[in-house]
């Protein structure tokens, strides 16, 4: 939204509720200029009325519960995710299906077993999802692939592994995020896995979600590709926090098992969608999300994070 907005994009945002905090955390404090409605994707007509009403031309659906919601309570989860995204592509196709349309999948549909030490993915690899989160993800590709075939509905879906950066403060593999808001406030925080990472700066996965959703409008195909990034161990990412805060040294701690997910790619075939994308260094990206949360908390936008269990 905040890199739409910059370009001049008349926007319309939607989600379950009206807190709009994250797009102020990056839009330096001030309210948004977007157009905004409160919308529950699992109402079908509700979503088909918005689209229509807006003269709406791209989606980026990003609408979902995270992996730990939908352990917690999976009818909800599928019901948000799979069913959700259903209804996302009925209203596109009641609008006629000219709509480029870019959605969010996840590493999740990998499983936790392509995570193994060595282990390489591909845009194309089998998806064995382990997770109720993995599953529904793995569900909307398909569902993508049932409407293009049946309806000629272009869609390209991402598959992000960990999203880092400012307002990534919720999920799993929030943590990274979280840990660089632990060194600027100066407090502990202990990171809740180890191993390798494959870290993706936020302003990078949106400006790929921008360019899929105007490569998706007229295809026809149903492509899913993965969303680069860089690889790094968690060793060396706190190593790299604490170079950006001095002060931090010692605050930032992890665990030693590893998350799982993937962490090498074969190289994705995105670009070749979307055109060229920016690519963030790790370094960069997280002395301007510890810079941001800087200027957040002196203003109060942002507080310290709460302490967890296991943390110092």
């Amino acid at each position: 939204m905040r890199l739409l907005l910059d370009d001049g994009v008349p926007v319309t945002a939607s989600d379950v509720n009206s807190d709009v905090r994250r797009l102020r955390l990056i839009s330096g404090g001030q309210e948004p200029e977007a157009d905004f409605a409160v919308l529950d994707i699992t109402g079908p007509g509700d979503v088909a009325d918005l689209i229509r009403d807006r003269g709406i031309t791209h989606i980026v659906h990003l609408a979902g519960l995270q992996l730990p919601f939908c352990a917690a309570d999976p009818p909800r989860g599928a019901l948000v995710n799979v069913v959700g995204t259903v209804n996302m592509f009925e209203a596109v196709r009641a609008a006629g299906g000219r709509i480029g349309l870019a959605y969010a999948s996840s590493a999740a549909v990998y499983g936790t077993g392509a995570g193994s030490p060595g282990s390489l993915v591909g845009d194309a690899s089998p998806l064995h999802p382990d997770s109720h989160y993995g599953v529904y993800k793995a569900a909307n590709e398909g569902t993508a692939r049932i409407y293009s075939i049946s309806d000629g509905i272009g869609s390209v879906g991402l598959r992000p592994f960990i999203v880092y950066g400012p307002g990534r403060d919720q999920g799993l593999t929030s943590d990274p995020t979280t840990a660089m808001l632990a060194a600027a406030a100066g407090v502990p925080f202990k990171i809740k896995f180890g191993g390798s990472l494959l870290l993706t700066y936020a302003a990078d996965c949106a400006r790929a979600f921008i360019a899929a959703a105007r490569a998706a409008s007229g295809s026809g195909d149903a492509i899913c590709l993965n969303v680069p990034g860089q690889r790094v161990g968690i060793a060396a990412l706190v190593q790299m926090i604490e170079a950006a805060v001095p002060d931090s040294h010692g605050l930032i701690s992890f665990e030693t098992t590893p998350l799982g997910l993937p962490s090498l790619i074969t190289g994705p075939a995105l670009e070749a969608v979307t055109g060229a994308l920016p690519c963030t260094s790790l370094r960069e990206g997280i002395r301007t999300t510890i810079d941001t949360f800087k200027r957040a908390l002196a203003s109060g936008v942002l507080s310290p994070p709460a302490p967890a269990p296991g943390n110092a």
